[in-house]
C-alpha cells in the first residue's frame, strides 16, 4: 500500500495512506498545541478521530492509526431549490497566489460543471474572495417572481349615523338608512391575477413561479351581473333595489320607492322588502316592511296608524307627531327628528333628534343626539340607558324614566360565551375558505365536484352571516358594558323637578334642578356623578 509521509520527528510520523492519514508515535514530546499548529499547515487533513491523536501523543509509543480523512479539494455544495451553489475550498495556502492561484480558478470552474453549474458564477469571487475552510457563495440563479393574487373591491354599504345640523331656524336629521342603487350601478370589481416571472438555477433550468390566487366574486347571478373585460372583472346592479349582503354575497334586495305619500291613491302598504317613501304617510294609514323603512319627507308623519319594520330599521326624516294614535315599531334601530304624543316600541336603540314629548317609549335604550336635546313629558322605559341633555321642563311638566336595568356578571357572561362562540365560527370559517381555495384554484371540476363547491360556497355564506350577527351582539354587548352601573339615566346639561327616576326599582324623585349628572345603580343601591 502506498504510503506518503507528511510530517516526520523524533516523536511522531504522520502519513497519508489511500484510505486517510494515520499517526504513529515514539515517544513523548510534542504537545497538543503544536500538534494543531502542524494541522494548520495541513487543510487537507479532516480530523476523525480526536482520541487517536491523544493516544499518541499521551500514550507513546503507539503503532500507526488513522486519525484523519482526506478533504476534497474543491467541495460544491447546491442548495435544494438550485438556486445558490457554495464551494469550500481545502488547498495549500501558496495555491492563492500567482500562476497557483489560476490553475486554482480553472479547477474550481471545472468542478463547477461537472455539478452542472452554468449560471450565475461569481467572477470577483473566484477573483478576489478565495480562501480555505469557509463555505463561499460562488454561483446565485434569479428566483421566479410569483404573481399577485386577484385584488377585490366591492361597494361599502354605509353605517346609519345621525346627523344632527342647527341651521338658524331650521333643524335638520340626515341619515343615510337604505343603500339605494339603479340598474347599471357599480357593486364592484376584481383585477385578474397575474402568472409570475420565470426564475433560472444556477444549472441554468428555468424555475417555474406561482400564479396568483383568483378569488372569487361573490354575488347573487338574479340582482347582479358580471361584465368581463381584459385583465378586470366588474360587477352591475341588474335592477333597481338596495344593496345588501349575505355572508360575502353581494345582491341586491327588493326596494320599493314611493315617490309621494301613502295616502288613498295607494292605500296601506305591506312589502317584503326594503321601502323609500319621499312623502309622508297620511294619518290613519299604514307602512309595514320586512326590512328598512325611510320616510324622508319634510313633515314627517302624524297620527299614523303604524309604522312597522319586521326584521330592520326605521329612519322618520321629520318626525312623529302621533296626536296620541301614532305607533311605530322596529325588530332594530328607529332614527326620527323628534317624537310627539305617539308610541314607539323598539328591540335595538331609539335615536332622537332634538326632543321627545308626551311620549311612550320602549327600547334599550333611548339617546338623543342634539345638545339641545329635551325628553318632556311622557313615560321613557328603557333597559340599559336613556341620554338626553334636557330632562322634563321649566312648567315641571311630568316626565317618567324607568331604566330596567340588567345584571352586569349576566351580562359579562353572555359576552364570554358569545367571544368563544365567535371564535368557533370564525374557525369555522377559515375552514370553509381553505377548502374554497382548494376548488377555486381547481382548472377542471367534475360534476361531483362542481357540486360540493357550490354547497361549500352556500356553507360560507351562513357562516358569515352568523359570525356578522354574533359580532353584532357582541358590540351590542359590550357597549351595555361600557354603561355605569346596571343601568344609567344621563343627564347632560339639566333635569327639572318633576321628573321622576327609576333605576332596577330604585326611584329618585327631581324636586329641584339638577345640573349634568348621572343616576346609576350599583350594589342595590341608586348613586349618582
Amino acid at each position: 500500500m502506498q504510503r506518503d509521509v507528511i510530517f516526520s520527528s523524533e516523536h511522531v510520523i504522520i502519513t497519508k495512506m489511500a484510505d486517510g492519514f494515520y499517526i504513529e508515535s515514539f515517544k513523548a514530546g510534542m504537545t497538543v498545541d503544536q500538534f494543531n499548529k502542524l494541522m494548520t499547515q495541513h487543510p487537507e487533513i479532516k480530523i476523525s478521530s480526536f482520541m487517536a491523536i491523544k493516544n499518541a501523543l499521551l500514550f507513546p509509543p503507539k503503532p500507526p492509526t488513522k486519525f484523519g480523512d482526506v478533504k476534497e479539494r474543491v467541495s460544491i455544495e447546491i442548495s435544494g431549490d438550485e438556486l445558490k451553489a457554495y464551494v469550500t475550498l481545502c488547498v495549500m495556502e501558496y495555491e492563492f497566489i500567482g500562476d497557483a492561484k489560476v490553475a486554482l480558478i480553472k479547477e474550481v470552474l471545472r468542478k463547477l460543471g461537472e455539478c452542472g453549474v452554468v449560471f450565475g458564477v461569481k467572477q470577483d469571487v473566484l477573483l478576489n474572495h478565495l480562501c480555505n475552510n469557509k463555505q463561499l457563495l460562488i454561483a446565485e440563479g434569479i428566483p421566479p417572481e410569483n404573481g399577485e393574487d386577484s385584488k377585490v373591491r366591492m361597494y361599502e354599504l354605509k353605517d346609519p349615523k345621525p346627523e344632527v345640523k342647527e341651521d338658524g331656524n331650521v333643524d335638520h336629521y340626515e341619515l343615510n338608512l337604505i343603500n339605494r342603487v339603479n340598474e347599471g350601478d357599480w357593486l364592484g370589481e376584481r383585477t385578474d391575477p397575474t402568472p409570475g416571472t420565470p426564475g433560472k438555477s444556477v444549472k441554468g433550468n428555468p424555475i417555474v413561479p406561482l400564479p396568483g390566487k383568483k378569488y372569487p366574486l361573490v354575488y347573487d347571478k338574479n340582482t347582479v351581473k358580471e361584465v368581463v373585460g381584459e385583465g378586470i372583472t366588474t360587477l352591475y346592479a341588474a335592477i333597481h333595489g338596495a344593496v345588501h349582503y349575505s355572508g360575502d354575497k353581494i345582491g341586491v334586495s327588493n326596494h320599493l320607492e314611493i315617490t309621494g305619500n301613502i295616502d288613498f291613491k295607494t292605500g296601506n302598504v305591506d312589502f317584503d322588502g326594503y321601502l323609500t317613501v319621499k312623502g309622508s304617510v297620511e294619518d290613519s294609514f299604514s307602512v309595514v316592511a320586512d326590512k328598512d323603512i325611510e320616510i324622508l319627507g319634510v313633515y314627517g308623519v302624524g297620527s299614523v296608524r303604524e309604522i312597522v319594520s319586521r326584521e330592520g330599521r326605521v329612519y322618520i326624516k321629520g318626525g312623529i307627531a302621533g296626536k296620541n294614535k301614532a305607533v311605530v315599531k322596529s325588530r332594530k334601530d328607529i332614527y326620527t327628528k323628534f317624537v310627539s304624543d305617539a308610541t314607539i316600541i323598539c328591540e335595538g336603540s331609539v335615536h332622537i333628534g332634538f326632543y321627545c314629548l308626551n311620549s311612550n317609549i320602549q327600547a334599550k335604550e333611548v339617546i338623543l343626539e342634539s345638545p339641545k336635546g329635551q325628553i318632556i313629558g311622557g313615560k321613557i322605559e328603557a333597559e340599559i340607558k336613556v341620554i338626553s341633555s334636557i330632562f322634563g321642563s321649566a312648567s315641571e311638566k311630568r316626565t317618567h324614566i324607568i331604566v330596567k336595568g340588567f345584571d352586569r356578571e349576566v351580562l359579562k357572561e353572555r359576552l364570554e360565551k358569545l367571544i368563544t362562540k365567535i371564535e368557533h365560527v370564525k374557525g369555522d370559517l377559515t375552514r370553509c375558505k381553505q377548502e374554497i381555495s382548494i376548488y377555486s384554484n381547481t382548472n377542471s371540476l367534475t360534476r361531483e365536484q362542481h357540486n360540493a363547491y357550490e354547497r361549500l360556497k352556500e356553507r360560507f355564506y351562513e357562516v358569515k352571516d352568523d359570525l356578522k350577527s354574533l359580532e353584532d351582539d357582541r358590540k351590542s354587548l359590550v357597549s351595555y358594558l361600557r354603561t355605569k352601573g346596571e343601568g344609567e339615566v344621563s343627564i347632560l346639561k339639566k333635569a327639572y323637578p318633576n321628573t321622576l327616576i327609576e333605576i332596577k326599582k330604585n326611584v329618585k324623585e327631581i324636586d329641584k334642578v339638577v345640573i349634568g349628572l348621572s343616576y346609576y345603580v350599583q350594589d342595590s343601591e341608586m348613586k349618582e356623578l
